[in-house]
């Protein structure tokens, strides 16, 4: 069995990557988050809490090392409330921050924003947060890293080589006002680098020279379907959401993963962009009330629908999903009738399987036996038709609420 698993979201994002990585954390021994910034948010419920993190990896609270990789954006505010956070409820917190992770400065916030506003309704939907602009001055080579805010040389002029750019971007090209002060700027960063210098470490070699001895998770951000090639572009992120990015952007070599696959047992997105199974009426409401479909950084309401199995289709043969762990099943109760995508037509409608639904509430069943015929049924169809074996069926949002699957024969 290979020594690395990577969790990946085969859908849009939002699939329950959180809750599988700080599950499956207690089986390996390091966990590192390998892309994306603070606009991935993810939920993680044990013992009757919840947390809803942004930045640090999922599996911090499993009380082992939990790594960010260089491809990961920091906005170091957020990241530092995450710290507090974590420390708060008393985990010994093991992170290390690769030093050269970019960070999300104030103008690339502002950039984002005031971009927004002049494309008017061409607007791709876009938190605000910054993350798409500080992924350009990284592949722009303007970019400012971790390793940058601990030296205010180092910084004051790496600062002072942009700000003029961006200062004029914002006024003249977005037509907005550019209220930042750079002397504010540097020393609230330099604040920044000293409270994060003590969990600085070359996640790229400590990778490398464990490989042998430890056994690593690899968290990805969002889904599939935001990958910025893959995806559905425009309508996605800035950066490579596939499973396949993962070895460069932590800064391995080509190996062997195991890639399990996260989908929910329904469909949902974030923000604008085709959704051909989308429900505008009563049982999309239904998954948007039961599955708190409500995004856990920007507070929107996400889009519902019926489950696409051509989208899965095509993010498995690009993933090399070697096992596909089933979310939200729950969710599904109380519905007469449930329908599946098994096509899309040249007119973009879907072709549906019709299920027969279920009224059983399925959060406190333990065993797959004990699952309703009517859901092993649905089940049992999405993993013949995908030719992928499902893992693991989770039934609410807590660790203990996962059922494992018995392997099915082929």
């Amino acid at each position: 069995m290979p020594r690395i698993t990577l969790i990946t979201g085969l859908q849009w994002g939002d699939e329950g990557k959180g809750k599988f990585v700080d599950f499956l954390g207690d089986k390996h021994d390091v966990s590192i988050r390998f892309n994306g910034g603070n606009n991935a948010g993810h939920t993680v419920v044990a013992k009757g809490q919840t947390l809803h993190m942004s930045v640090m990896p999922s599996a911090v609270l499993r009380q082992k090392l939990a790594l960010i990789a260089q491809a990961v954006v920091i906005n170091p505010q957020i990241l530092i409330k995450e710290i507090k956070l974590v420390k708060s409820l008393g985990v010994k917190l093991q992170l290390g921050i690769d030093p050269r992770c970019h960070v999300v400065m104030p103008y690339h916030q502002l950039l984002d924003s005031s971009s927004e506003v002049a494309k008017g309704k061409a607007k791709t939907g876009s938190l605000k947060l910054g993350i798409g602009f500080c992924y350009e001055d990284r592949t722009n080579r303007a970019g400012i890293r971790v390793q940058d805010l601990m030296s205010r040389k180092i910084l004051e002029e790496k600062l002072k080589a942009v700000w003029t750019l961006k200062k004029k971007r914002v006024e003249k090209t977005y037509d907005q006002e550019f209220p930042l002060s750079l002397t504010k700027v540097l020393n609230e960063y330099l604040k920044y680098g000293r409270t994060l210098k003590p969990y600085i470490m070359d996640v790229a070699s400590y990778t490398i020279d464990h490989l042998k001895t430890q056994s690593f998770l690899l968290e990805s951000a969002q889904g599939f379907y935001l990958d910025f090639v893959f995806g559905s572009y425009p309508y996605t992120v800035a950066y490579h959401t596939v499973a396949s990015s993962a070895l460069p952007d932590i800064g391995l070599p080509p190996m062997e993963l195991k890639v399990m696959g996260i989908v929910k047992a329904y469909t949902t997105r974030v923000g604008n962009g085709p959704f051909p199974t989308e429900l505008n009426n009563f049982r999309g409401q239904h998954m948007r009330d039961l599955g708190h479909e409500y995004g856990t950084v920007s507070g929107r309401p996400r889009r519902c629908g019926w489950l696409d199995l051509t989208m899965i289709e095509l993010a498995n043969k690009l993933s090399g999903t070697n096992q596909i762990i089933l979310t939200k099943l729950d969710v599904l109760s109380g519905l007469k009738q449930i329908k599946v995508a098994t096509k899309i037509k040249k007119t973009c409608r879907p072709q549906y399987q019709v299920f027969p639904g279920w009224s059983d509430d399925l959060t406190s069943i333990k065993s797959y036996a004990k699952l309703p015929p009517a859901c092993k049924n649905y089940v049992e169809f999405i993993e013949n038709h995908l030719g992928v074996p499902i893992r693991y069926v989770s039934v609410g949002p807590d660790r203990t609420q996962t059922i494992s699957k018995p392997n099915t024969k082929r």
